[in-house]
């Protein structure tokens, strides 16, 4: 009897609900598969937070640092597993019996995605394209800029799927 295939899913949170579906095309329906949910809590936009008192309006007092550190941290954790649990949710129903584990990272997505890849062994990476905001243009910049590091990087096959619907 031979291991399942692990598949390391990056979820950002934009994706279409049609992913699942998806991965049961690609995979096989009853296929032997192991599904790693992951979700990076990008870290980077924080640096703009508004700590010196010039860039900041109004006469209260700064909070401390470390406490907007971890008020950002907590609020991301608490998006980070509503996201996983909701998704959990959808890939049982579409694979049933498969074991689906949740991961969060910190950090860049696109190197997060692929250190995440590495650890876990995956012998796939699966995610979605951004949302299209118009007509899709041929190209590398077809895809976001998490999804082409990804593609670049990979050390192993990746599965990108697009969205069936266009943002306004």
């Amino acid at each position: 009897m031979s291991a399942p295939r692990r598949f390391l899913v990056a979820l950002a949170g934009t994706e279409d609900a049609a992913l699942p579906e998806a991965v049961v095309r690609v995979v096989g329906a009853g296929a032997e598969v192991e599904v790693a949910l992951l979700h990076v809590a990008e870290t980077g936009a924080r640096e703009l937070a508004a700590y010196d008192p010039l860039l900041r309006r109004g006469p209260w007092p700064l909070p401390k640092k470390a406490e907007i550190e971890h008020r950002l941290t907590e609020a991301d954790d608490e998006g980070a597993a509503a996201l996983l649990a909701s998704w959990h949710e959808k890939f049982a129903l579409a694979l049933p019996g498969t074991k689906i584990t949740h991961e969060v990272a910190q950090g860049r997505p696109e190197e997060q995605i692929i250190a995440a890849a590495q650890r876990l062994n995956a012998d796939a990476v699966i995610l979605c394209a951004r949302p299209r905001t118009g007509p899709a243009e041929p190209g590398p910049r077809s895809v976001g800029h998490v999804a082409r590091f990804v593609v670049d990087h990979s050390p192993v096959p990746v599965l990108l799927v697009r969205s069936s619907r266009t943002v306004p």
